[in-house]
């Protein structure tokens, strides 16, 4: 059994939260007031069973736009806070022996993902891995692998679920709500749903499972909305040594949207996200 489990808390992907249309769930908002209290509340239904099937320690890295989300009083007091250790990495990795993940979405561009985006709905329109689109828990999966830390659970939206399986084949998934559109969902019975967390969470930290970290070096494209945001991009990753260029199109000449970088490494990586 994982005996140290760190939970990552993003809000788009819980409980009766659906965000409102041409907006992200923004701080001091009714959706947002909703989500933190509901992301406690499963966080909670988590660490209850943790603690019961015998772990150790529970950590928290909350995440949702830099974090400051779940209101402490809210929280089972067993639960520790976690800050990232550092610019370059997003969670504090070392201390922990699996991750599991609670709220995090679709991946940008996902039809019928509630609030669907991939790190800024305002700026970016996609990250691909060798081709491949990738959302958040692909990222931080992949961190955490390169430390020889498993991804083991995932609690989120339908669509989310599928695309955390594709992400980290093996993942133990947990459906928070039916998503239908950006801003629709059939929302889930709590109870159950506190239930099924419970159940399920325990089940994903008995069962071993294997790290996949990315076998570099590897190609990272960032597409971005503003051909203007790519540009700054591009000359950031070029000032820091790394090999970037907008790629080429048969019609564009280049496509000046996007930046295709060449990652050697995990630290490359994080810098390219």
């Amino acid at each position: 059994m994982y005996k140290r489990v760190l939970l990552l808390c993003d809000l788009e992907g819980v409980n009766h939260v659906v965000g409102v249309p041409y907006q992200g769930l923004s701080r001091d908002t009714e959706q947002w007031e909703i989500a933190r209290r509901q992301a406690a509340q499963e966080l909670n239904a988590a660490a209850d069973a943790l603690f019961e099937a015998g772990a150790a320690c529970v950590g928290l890295w909350d995440n949702h736009g830099g974090g400051g989300n779940i209101d402490r009083d809210d929280l089972d007091p067993r639960i520790e806070w976690i800050k990232p250790e550092g610019p370059r990495l997003r969670f504090a990795a070392g201390r922990f022996d699996c991750l599991c993940f609670f709220g995090y979405h679709a991946m940008e561009g996902t039809l019928g993902g509630v609030l669907a985006h991939t790190m800024s709905s305002a700026t970016v329109q996609f990250y691909k891995l060798n081709g491949r689109y990738i959302g958040e828990v692909d990222m931080d999966a992949a961190i955490a692998a390169s430390h020889g830390i498993p991804s083991c659970f995932f609690a989120g939206g339908s669509i989310a679920c599928m695309q955390a399986e594709r992400a980290v084949p093996g993942i133990v998934t947990v459906v928070t709500k039916t998503e239908l559109s950006r801003n629709q969902a059939v929302f889930r019975d709590n109870e159950e749903l506190f239930r099924d967390i419970r159940e399920k969470i325990a089940e994903a930290v008995r069962t071993e499972h294997t790290p996949r970290p990315i076998a570099f070096p590897c190609v990272m494209e960032k597409s971005f909305k503003r051909v203007e945001d790519a540009a700054r991009y591009l000359e950031r990753l070029r000032g820091r040594g790394i090999e970037a260029e907008h790629p080429e199109d048969d019609l564009l000449g280049r496509d000046a949207h996007t930046v295709r970088a060449v990652v050697p490494d995990i630290d490359t990586f994080i810098v390219c996200i």
